[in-house]
């Protein structure tokens, strides 16, 4: 008998199929720089780092690490870089302007108030803010679904933070590139009227995608933004 698989198994052979094909898409229309700021401990990276070396991404990403750990996970293609040595610090500062994207690894909740009060806590916050300023993508990877966390203070604290980073253009996703972040830039779903300003929302949020209606109006400067950005717009 043949090998019979389950619905999440298609699904994920699905998700994967499509997000590669929209990845590769993404990055034969450029290939953008991205550092990666990781503040503790790489715990439960490993998934996510697969997923990047599967895309053929890593060569594009810079780490930027407060501990070590990372060489464990056995990942070739990206260069690594430590907070505790100076000339790994001035090199990135002085190389800001080549990334066009910033992650940010599962950040602690003191990380994420300084960030809501733009503090230059440390090296991470000082990164964070200035791609924020710069009106660059900023997106938090959390190794699990903020949205799911139960009651408490500690769940009321993580989804208001959250709320008011979302408000400033910080998206938060996670551990499963890809197909999480081709979601429609519209919050109530397909788009009747595409604006340069919805485009440029999607870039700050990360987004590849965005979702419009078929009768949907995308005027002129918005599909010369979409371009400029590497975002595509689907009508349907």
């Amino acid at each position: 008998m043949g090998t019979k698989f389950s619905k999440s198994e298609i699904g994920e052979v699905i998700r994967r199929v499509i997000t590669y094909y929209l990845r590769k898409r993404e990055l034969g229309l450029e290939r953008r720089k991205e550092l990666f700021l990781i503040p503790k401990f790489p715990a439960g990276l490993q998934e996510l780092l697969a997923e990047f070396e599967l895309y053929g991404e890593l060569e594009s990403v810079d780490f930027l690490l407060e501990e070590e750990g990372l060489e464990a996970l056995d990942i070739t293609g990206c260069r690594i870089f430590y907070t505790y040595d100076k000339r790994d610090v001035s090199y990135i500062l002085n190389g800001l302007l080549a990334y066009e994207k910033l992650e940010l690894y599962d950040p602690s909740l003191d990380m994420l108030r300084a960030l809501k009060e733009g503090k230059e806590t440390d090296i991470f916050t000082k990164i964070s803010i200035y791609f924020l300023m710069s009106g660059k993508p900023v997106i938090v990877r959390l190794p699990y679904d903020i949205d799911s966390v139960s009651g408490g203070v500690f769940g009321r604290i993580t989804r208001e933070l959250k709320e008011d980073l979302w408000d400033m253009g910080i998206t938060f996703l996670d551990l499963k590139p890809g197909f999480c972040e081709f979601l429609p830039a519209g919050e109530g779903g397909a788009l009747a009227l595409v604006t340069e300003e919805e485009v440029e929302k999607a870039y700050k949020r990360g987004k590849k995608l965005i979702c419009a209606a078929k009768t949907a109006v995308i005027t002129p400067l918005a599909a010369d933004k979409a371009r400029e950005k590497g975002i595509s717009i689907i009508k349907g």
